[in-house]
């Protein structure tokens, strides 16, 4: 019988990341893993996940003001040093249970997030006035960044990327954390290296804590472009042909099903950093 969130909750944190430390990606070694357990338990997460919804009828103009003055607002934080980095999403079509913006907010340590605290007391999510109008945050989200690799940051080819999101949910926190390093960061890197892929994000929620969840996990892969994007299912099947011939590799496959819930997919351009 499955265990429940709430029952798993107390020792879930430290489940995650002592598996994280204890096990080594299988992928070359451009790959970068967690913050040490230490790092955790001294500062907290650094990452924070926005997720904003807006009426059909106004998403294009939310799409404008989160591309255009909240963009404008992020950027001034970043300058003045109270958010180390960000990455704003906007969805490609509406849909009726899932994020149309989705905010990626970067901090310096755990202490600095107190700056977006006392903005969020007269601006929720980060909006302002003009920006509630047109759409509202529906989840906030504290993560930390798990596994990463190649480029997440701009550069000059951002604006062709495409960008597949993918929320995850789970049932035993250590045991997801060995798959994640030994299945699924080993397939993306090998999208990597066809040239599929500019670069991959994991974030695991710091607090999964009750039923619904957003997420336990976010996987956000960058596509190089549009074409990549197109030929996805071909390269992920021709990745994992050479997969296949690794006994443990084929072991968390066969398994997967049973490790993982997969929920609404969400494909996206990157609007601001």
């Amino acid at each position: 019988m499955p265990i429940s969130k709430s029952r798993r909750a107390v020792a879930l944190i430290a489940c995650a990341w002592a598996a994280m430390l204890t096990t080594a990606p299988l992928s070359p070694a451009h790959a970068q893993t967690a913050p040490s357990l230490e790092d955790l338990k001294n500062e907290g997460p650094r990452t924070l996940v926005v997720h904003y919804r807006a009426d059909p009828s106004e998403r294009a103009a939310f799409r404008a003001f989160m591309a255009g003055p909240h963009a404008a607002l992020l950027r001034k934080l970043k300058a003045e040093g109270k958010i180390e980095g960000f990455r704003t999403f906007f969805s490609w079509y509406a849909q009726p249970t899932v994020w149309d913006a989705l905010v990626e907010l970067r901090f310096r340590d755990f202490a600095a997030l107190s700056e977006w605290n006392r903005l969020e007391r007269t601006m929720p999510g980060g909006l302002s006035p003009e920006g509630l109008k047109l759409g509202r945050p529906v989840q906030t989200v504290l993560a930390d960044a798990g596994w990463s690799g190649g480029s997440n940051g701009a550069d000059a080819q951002a604006g062709s990327s495409v960008y597949y999101v993918i929320p995850y949910t789970y049932q035993n926190a250590g045991e997801y954390t060995d798959y994640v390093a030994g299945y699924g960061v080993p397939q993306y890197e090998g999208w990597l290296k066809a040239g599929l892929l500019s670069g991959y994000e994991v974030l695991m929620n710091r607090h999964p804590v009750g039923d619904p969840d957003p997420w336990d996990a976010l996987l956000i892969l960058r596509y190089r472009d549009q074409n990549s994007f197109g030929r996805r299912q071909h390269i992920l099947e021709e990745v994992r042909k050479g997969l296949r011939q690794q006994p443990a590799w084929l072991a968390w496959h066969e398994r997967k099903a049973n490790i993982r819930s997969e929920a609404e997919n969400s494909i996206a351009d990157l609007i601001a950093d």
